[in-house]
């Protein structure tokens, strides 16, 4: 029935119905797959792309969520950009924390639609562009962030070119990136579709240093043993960003500890 489907889209199983294993996981993570496509269809946005959104509220969204709330940590009364911005609700929880103003860029236009209906308000602002191409004028923003979408680039090394120039000199960047730490990590982001860069967290390191930035390195990490997110579930989240810390590091121990999401704060050298 329709309202057996509801349930199960939502994460909960009516009463009388048996909980699934083995092939039947499969069917309904199949079905899940199918319905929340036509949600975003209905939302505007491209049904099957890598494109975190609110309407999907399962523990990668949670996760997501948290990375912007760190980001929240650097913005109170500052002119931020939001580089690869999706669909705009973490633009919308740096202006809740405090940002004077949010620009988002995001080469997705189906995103960016969405963001501007959703999230567009006189503080925040979204726009179709290529962050690979900053189209800004020099130093115009105070603080920069990038949540899991320079992997998404062909050519990173060109968009820490413009970031240089876009940032204040006194201003901060905050990146986060996937923690790949070798080959067989590579391998898995290059089965990927959108994951077209996947540098090593040193090879990131790396580049930010070479363009002159001074970098401090953190950790994402499940706040306590117990919280176990599962990234494949389409189910709605019983987390909260607070099941999920940031530990300040270096590069070396980005290596020893597993993170979810490695993170650099970015401030120009000198």
């Amino acid at each position: 029935s329709m309202v057996g489907c509801a349930s199960v889209a939502n994460g909960r199983f009516p009463a009388g119905l048996i909980r699934p294993d083995g092939h039947e996981k499969m069917r309904i993570s199949s079905m899940l797959r199918a319905i929340h496509g036509v949600r975003k269809l209905a939302a505007g946005l491209r049904p099957f792309n890598e494109s975190v959104w609110p309407g999907v509220r399962n523990d990668l969204f949670v996760a997501h969520e948290s990375i912007y709330d760190f980001f929240g940590r650097f913005v109170r009364a500052r002119v931020v950009l939001d580089a690869g911005c999706g669909t705009g609700y973490g633009a919308a929880r740096m202006i809740a924390a405090g940002a004077a103003s949010v620009t988002g860029v995001d080469l997705d236009r189906w995103s960016v639609r969405y963001a501007k209906r959703r999230f567009g308000s006189g503080r925040v602002r979204f726009e179709q562009g290529d962050i690979e191409r900053l189209r800004f004028s020099d130093a115009s923003f105070d603080v920069v962030v990038a949540s899991n979408s320079l992997e998404q680039l062909h050519s990173p090394a060109s968009f820490v070119t413009g970031l240089r120039r876009v940032l204040a000199s006194d201003g901060a960047a905050i990146v986060a990136v996937p923690p790949i730490l070798g080959a067989a990590d590579a391998a898995v982001h290059a089965g990927m579709h959108y994951h077209r860069s996947n540098l090593s967290v040193a090879e990131w390191h790396d580049l930010f240093a070479d363009a002159g930035f001074a970098t401090l390195c953190y950790s994402h990490r499940a706040a306590r043993v117990e919280v176990r997110p599962d990234f494949s579930s389409l189910h709605r989240s019983m987390l909260s960003v607070d099941d999920f810390a940031f530990v300040a590091t270096d590069l070396a121990g980005l290596y020893a500890e597993p993170s979810i999401t490695a993170l650099f704060e970015l401030r120009l050298a000198g």
